[in-house]
């Protein structure tokens, strides 16, 4: 090998700090970027898979969201009709409560204006009496006794 100008202690010196070289890069450079690549592809896959799971999780949220929102909605619906039947129902109650209420003040109205007016038709026979009374005296003097004036007087206002 000499003739070809390669010297056999430099060329095995050479492949022994190639082999040395090659050793030392695998187990300080290799390994460790291999491992970090691997430790990379890892961290990629579980970011995928939570990504996954996040998009799963804010789908059911969006799901219960839209079901709660609806069954709000429906709530809400419900307590709207309650409130409108009731709204109704006093409505109606007060409706028959003044009712009830004009025909009482109607009635004492009533029995008031016939009070007066047998107070008034009473005030007026008493008055009347008086003055059949009276114009009894006058005319027939004391020619009849005051029992005979009296049954005069209330058969003269029964008559009127």
């Amino acid at each position: 090998m000499e003739a070809l100008g390669i010297d056999g202690k430099f060329l095995l010196g050479q492949i022994v700090n190639f082999s040395l070289l090659l050793i030392i890069l695998r187990v300080f450079l290799y390994k460790p970027v291999v491992k970090m690549l691997e430790d990379r592809r890892k961290t990629i896959a579980e970011s995928l898979d939570n990504a996954e799971q996040i998009k799963k999780n804010l789908d059911s949220s969006e799901q219960k969201t839209l079901e709660a929102l609806d069954k709000a909605q429906k709530e809400a619906r419900l307590i709207l009709e309650e409130a409108t039947k009731i709204s109704i129902e006093q409505k109606n109650k007060i409706i028959a409560d003044s009712q009830a209420q004009a025909e009482r003040i109607l009635d004492s109205s009533k029995a008031e204006a016939k009070k007066m007016k047998d107070d008034i038709v009473s005030d007026a026979k008493k008055e009347l009496s008086e003055l059949v009374m009276v114009a009894l005296d006058k005319i027939v003097a004391n020619e009849i006794d005051t029992e005979t004036k009296n049954k005069l007087a209330k058969k003269s206002i029964e008559n009127i």
